[in-house]
C-alpha cells in the first residue's frame, strides 16, 4: 500500500502518523509546488514538485497521474482546498486505474465551499443558522430595526482558514473594510469546537472527534483538548448522513447562548486533525482499509477525553542549490 499527501506544507506529521501504524507495509510519498514546503524534507520515502493545481490544472492532473503510475501509488490524499475542488472533478481517471482519491463528490464541495450554499444546506436540514448579510445596506436596516448591534464579522462567501476575515466594530469601519462577495454576521464570541467526522462509502458515520478549540493560529487549531458532548456528537451524526461526504470532514461550531451554530465545514483533514489521531481514531487507517473493499463499522465514543493537543514548531534545514 503506497500513500502520496499532495501539497503537503507543513503537514509532515501526517508520514509519520501512516509509519507508525505497526501494520502499514508500503511507502509514503510527499508533494508539493513549493521546494521550500517543510513537509517535503520529513520522514517520507520520496518527495516530488508538481506544478501549482489551480494555475496550471490540466498539467496537475497529468503530472499527478503520471507520478501515481511511476510510484504504485495507491491512495492520494490531498489537503488543500483549491486541490480538492480540482481533484473532485477528475477522481473516476485515478479510481479507474484502481487509485483511490480522497475526494468527495463536487456538489458535497460547493456546498462546503460558499458560506450562502452551507447556510441554505444547514437551514434545508433543520440546523440553526447564523444570520447573514450579504450588503451594508442589509445590515444597516437591521441595525437600524435592533436585531443586530456590532461588533460584528466579517468574512469571504468563498475562502478558507482566516484570510480576510475579522471583526468590525462600527459602521465606519464597516464600509472601510467590506467588499464584494463577502458577508456579514454577528459575533459569536461562545466556547468553540472542532469536529472531526469520518464517513464510509456510502455516506455514513463511522467515526467522530470533538475537540474544544483553545487557540488558533492562521486560521488552523494551535492547541486544543478532546471532550465528550452530546449535542456536537448528535448534530455532526445528523449533519453527516444529510451531507454524505466521503472520508474526513472538519466541522468548525460555535455554542452561543445554549445553541450550536455550525460556521464551517471542510470536507477534507483539517488543521486539527492531529487531536483526533492522538486520541486513537485513525483515519489514514480507516482509508487504507476503505482502499482494501472494507467500509469500518461503526465506533462512537472510542477516543480518549481530555487529551491537550497543541502544535509546536519544528525546524529543518536542508542545502538549497547556487
Amino acid at each position: 500500500m503506497n500513500v502520496l499527501i499532495t501539497n503537503i506544507g507543513r503537514r509532515g506529521y501526517l508520514v509519520d502518523f501512516i509509519k507508525a501504524e505497526e501494520s502499514f507495509c508500503g511507502q509514503v510519498f510527499v508533494a508539493d509546488c513549493d521546494e521550500t514546503a517543510s513537509g517535503l524534507y520529513s520522514n517520507h520515502d520520496g518527495r516530488f514538485l508538481l506544478p501549482r493545481p489551480v494555475e496550471e490544472e490540466a498539467r496537475y492532473v497529468a503530472e499527478l497521474l503520471s507520478l501515481c503510475r511511476q510510484q504504485a501509488v495507491d491512495i492520494v490524499i490531498p489537503v488543500i482546498d483549491p486541490e480538492i475542488y480540482l481533484l473532485s472533478k477528475h477522481k473516476e481517471l485515478f479510481a479507474k486505474e484502481r487509485i483511490l482519491v480522497v475526494v468527495s463528490d463536487f456538489g458535497v464541495l460547493e456546498t462546503c465551499c460558499s458560506k450562502l450554499k452551507m447556510n441554505d444546506f444547514l437551514r434545508k436540514n433543520g440546523f440553526d443558522v447564523v444570520p447573514t448579510f450579504t450588503g451594508i445596506r442589509q445590515l444597516e436596516a437591521a441595525h437600524a430595526g435592533g436585531t443586530i448591534d456590532f461588533p460584528v464579522f466579517i468574512k469571504p462567501v468563498n475562502g478558507s482558514g482566516s484570510s480576510n476575515c475579522g471583526a468590525v466594530h462600527s459602521l465606519e469601519e464597516l464600509n472601510a473594510s467590506f467588499r464584494e462577495q463577502m458577508l456579514i454576521q454577528p459575533l459569536l464570541t461562545g466556547d468553540e469546537y472542532g469536529v472531526d467526522v469520518f464517513n464510509d462509502s456510502s455516506g455514513m458515520p463511522v467515526r467522530l472527534v470533538i475537540k474544544k478549540k483553545l487557540a488558533m493560529r492562521s486560521g488552523e487549531t494551535d492547541k486544543a483538548v478532546t471532550v465528550f458532548h452530546e449535542q456536537i456528537h448528535s448534530l455532526a451524526l445528523r449533519l453527516a448522513k444529510a451531507l454524505k461526504h466521503f472520508g474526513p470532514l472538519d466541522l468548525d461550531i460555535i455554542v452561543e447562548q445554549g445553541r450550536l451554530y455550525v460556521i464551517d465545514m471542510n470536507p477534507r483533514l483539517g488543521g486539527g486533525y492531529p487531536a483526533t489521531h492522538l486520541a486513537g481514531v485513525d483515519f489514514l487507517q480507516l482509508l487504507m482499509q476503505m482502499h482494501g473493499g472494507t467500509d469500518p463499522a461503526p465506533e462512537f465514543n472510542n477516543y480518549k477525553a481530555g487529551l491537550l493537543t497543541m502544535k509546536d514548531i519544528g525546524i529543518k534545514t536542508c542545502i538549497t542549490r547556487s
